[in-house]
């Protein structure tokens, strides 16, 4: 969400950003993650926020993000407004929440607040998959505009270079994981994987605290060096269970990895041919043997489709123009 949010920043440079933290400042604050209701929380802090600042000087445009522009959508403030939906709550629910805390508050409650979001707004999906979700739990028209990353940052240098500024001493086949080390990503089924081959390191990119055998972990490292760390590997490995549509994938295929990679998210509506792999299933017998499918096929040609339809500069262009439609200004 971060690097969305500074994508989009880069298509409006004179916008202004309220953040959770920012519509909080001085105040206690109480995290409600473990019951999924954080979110909703964060959009009431944000909405009273913006409706202080909107009466003393109004915007011409709102975009929120995902369910924390649903306090928004309450109190109508006569602007046009367009609500972002990277996934859906339902989706989320239905896919890997079932018999977690996180379940009946997604499905029931907090998808109430996630309709409210879409009211009284032009309604993006991030990807085709989204669009999709939103139909059909909400009965929700939409219009898809997909994430871009900028090709300039994101590119190939060469792999053995990457692994020694990386200092990883490895010189076999190294596969690359970037994402959260939990159920939802699939990290259990990177870590099956690794330790079924001696021959095969993973380079794990993650903000969680993570360990298993075969796995070289980092942790937290800084987006500017993302580029060192996609070059250092041989292929992109993604068996999340559930997504919409990951930046990471993205910035693996600016690099030109080949893909190891669920059927999920804008792999649904990918020709697998393009990319790699794509699997259908969580087992993962299968993904050692998409490994080494791609690994055989020394076929790399992901970045021209990051060139042809992910680029930043396409993003920019699609969010001004929406703007300049709603607004006649931008």
């Amino acid at each position: 969400m971060e690097v969305f949010t500074e994508h989009l920043r880069q298509a409006f440079p004179n916008s202004e950003l309220i953040t959770y933290f920012s519509a909080t400042q001085g105040m206690g604050r109480i995290n409600m993650e473990r019951l999924n209701l954080q979110e909703a929380k964060m959009g009431l802090a944000i909405g009273n926020k913006f409706h202080k600042m909107n009466r003393s000087n109004p915007f011409d445009l709102l975009i929120s993000n995902g369910i924390v522009g649903w306090y928004v959508s309450i109190l109508k403030p006569e602007i046009p407004m367009i609500n972002v939906h990277h996934y859906t709550l339902r989706g989320l629910a239905d896919n890997v929440l079932v018999g977690t805390p996180g379940y009946a508050p997604s499905k029931y409650i907090v998808s109430l607040l996630e309709r409210t979001s879409s009211t009284g707004k032009e309604n993006i999906a991030v990807s085709c998959k989204t669009q999709r979700e939103l139909r059909r739990y909400y009965n929700l028209d939409s219009r898809v505009i997909e994430n871009g990353i900028p090709l300039d940052h994101f590119k190939p240098i060469q792999k053995e270079r990457a692994r020694e500024m990386l200092e990883i001493g490895w010189d076999g086949e190294l596969g690359i994981f970037v994402g959260r080390a939990d159920y939802t990503k699939g990290f259990d089924i990177v870590q099956q994987v690794a330790q079924s081959q001696p021959g095969l390191r993973i380079l794990c990119i993650t903000p969680s605290q993570a360990k298993g055998e075969n796995l070289i972990i980092r942790n937290n490292v800084p987006n500017k060096l993302m580029p060192i760390c996609y070059s250092a590997a041989d292929f992109f490995i993604f068996p999340s269970r559930y997504e919409n549509a990951s930046i990471s994938c993205l910035e693996a295929m600016a690099c030109n990895l080949p893909m190891v990679v669920s059927r999920t998210g804008i792999f649904e509506d990918i020709d697998e041919s393009i990319v790699g792999r794509i699997v259908s299933s969580s087992s993962p017998e299968d993904y050692r043997s998409a490994i080494q499918e791609v690994l055989r096929s020394k076929t790399g040609h992901t970045r021209e489709l990051v060139e042809k339809r992910y680029s930043l500069e396409r993003f920019i262009d699609d969010y001004r123009n929406l703007a300049k439609e709603m607004t006649g200004r931008f």
